[in-house]
């Protein structure tokens, strides 16, 4: 179970690292387009709705990423169930026989995702 819940998180921070890539590439081109002086030129004086926005888009995507990684980086302190003693494994995990507390938790975000069970849920 711990197993399919490590699976199945991979798979969402997989899934959200990429949508992320992609509206990050969206922002640094939108943020190149409006810096193009060609384009300056043509919009001067008129106002670009939006245009100020995506220098916050690119920030939140590259804050987003870093917490993607860090995810990553706590799903590798859990080995498979069959090693939850080895030292490399979070504390919580060694001494609960289900997914533990971590994984739990941060499956909490990708609760309405498909796949999702029940039984991660935390209180």
């Amino acid at each position: 179970m711990s197993d399919d819940l490590s699976t199945w998180l991979t798979a969402q921070i997989d899934a959200a690292e990429e949508r992320t890539r992609k509206l990050l590439g969206s922002a640094q081109q939108a943020i190149s387009l409006l810096q193009d002086p060609k384009l300056r030129r043509f919009f001067l004086g008129r106002l670009v709705p939006g245009w100020h926005d995506w220098p916050d888009v690119e920030r939140a995507c590259t804050e987003r990423l870093a917490e993607l990684a860090a995810d990553r980086r706590i799903l590798d302190l859990h080995p498979s169930a069959g090693l939850r003693s080895a030292p490399e494994s979070c504390g919580s995990c060694a001494s609960y026989p289900g997914p533990c507390d971590t994984l739990r938790r941060m499956a909490t975000p990708y609760a309405g995702q498909p796949g999702y069970r029940s039984e991660w849920r935390t209180t």
